[in-house]
């Protein structure tokens, strides 16, 4: 029982063999119940990229998504170390002040790198597309600088096959990546208008963001740079889940897809994880898990994705086990 409900009964047969006849817990209520510390506000701060309270609360208040709850009514921790690493000294981009009247009316766009670092897949680069109206960003890797065009026609490819619309026009800072002769054919052809130059403050803004909170959370994990590109994916998956302060009652992700983003399999990045192996994977007497480290969710698919540090394989599973780590699911 829990909470004076009884969730199963287990008859014992003849045979001294019990069968449970019950219910399971909901999915959402489940992945909370692994968890080794409170569900407060410092414990969302983390597994939501080091986000501001206010936002948070602000989603927890306003039921703006789903699978997220606080078991515990302690206040944050007011000195984060992780955000201090990323974010200091940080100062504003300005906003252009202006909000497209439909999804894909307007597009924001800037490239970042090349980084200190490249991914193991050799990545130093990436660039952000800002849905001017819903919020929604969507980040693609790049290896090179002169892949912003290929960047573009694949994020063009997927945003109008997801909403069934088509770029009206397209705000960049007309940097030489964003100038060349195809680039600017694709668009005239395209029928997408170009903005005359000027400060492109939505996405300089998104980008500076971005590397801070990739910063902190590399810094809280204590993974090498060479991470980044996942701790971005993460990232940006979190922040299209929280409230903007152009969007108040509702999430980028929402006005994007139309529900509500359900938090519950949201996770501290860089927490220790033990993942079970599946029987057909492992030899008799071999151990039935490997310690491993969370390091994101992979795009459409409702797992998550573990970094094993002593074999340096990625690894996506849904099969965990709750760590034991001071970095806390």
């Amino acid at each position: 029982m829990r909470n004076s409900v009884t969730l199963f009964r287990a008859p014992i047969t003849p045979n001294n063999a019990a069968y449970i006849d019950g219910t399971t817990l909901p999915a959402s209520e489940a992945a909370c119940a692994i968890t080794t510390r409170p569900l407060d506000l410092q414990l969302w701060h983390e597994r939501l990229c080091h986000h501001n309270s206010a936002d948070i609360q602000k989603l927890i208040s306003n039921g703006l998504a789903t699978g997220i709850t606080l078991s515990s009514s302690a206040k944050r921790d007011p000195v984060c170390e992780p955000c201090l690493a990323g974010k200091m000294h940080s100062s504003p981009f300005p906003s252009t002040g202006h909000c497209a009247s439909a999804p894909l009316d307007l597009i924001h766009t800037d490239l970042c790198g090349p980084l200190s670092s490249s991914t193991p897949e050799g990545y130093r680069y990436w660039c952000v597309f800002i849905d001017d109206h819903t919020r929604y960003r969507i980040v693609v890797l790049l290896k090179r600088k002169s892949d912003t065009f290929t960047a573009f026609k694949q994020f063009k490819a997927l945003a109008e096959n997801q909403l069934g619309r088509k770029i009206k026009a397209l705000h960049d800072d007309k940097g030489g990546e964003y100038m060349s002769k195809e680039f600017n054919d694709f668009c005239d052809e395209s029928g997408i208008l170009r903005n005359r130059p000027q400060q492109n403050g939505d996405a300089e803004r998104a980008n500076r963001m971005m590397l801070e909170d990739i910063t902190a959370m590399l810094a809280q994990a204590n993974l090498p740079a060479s991470f980044w590109g996942r701790c971005l994916a993460t990232q940006v998956k979190v922040w299209n889940c929280l409230p903007t302060a152009s969007l108040p009652e509702r999430t980028p992700f929402e006005a994007w897809f139309g529900r509500k983003p359900d938090l519950s399999r949201f996770r501290v990045f860089g927490c220790t994880a033990y993942v079970f192996v599946q029987k057909d994977k492992r030899k008799k007497l071999e151990s039935h898990m490997q310690k491993c480290i969370f390091v994101g969710y992979p795009p459409d698919y409702h797992t998550w994705t573990f970094y094993n540090p002593v074999t340096k394989q990625f690894i996506i599973s849904d099969q965990r086990c709750p760590t034991l780590n001071s970095i806390s699911w």
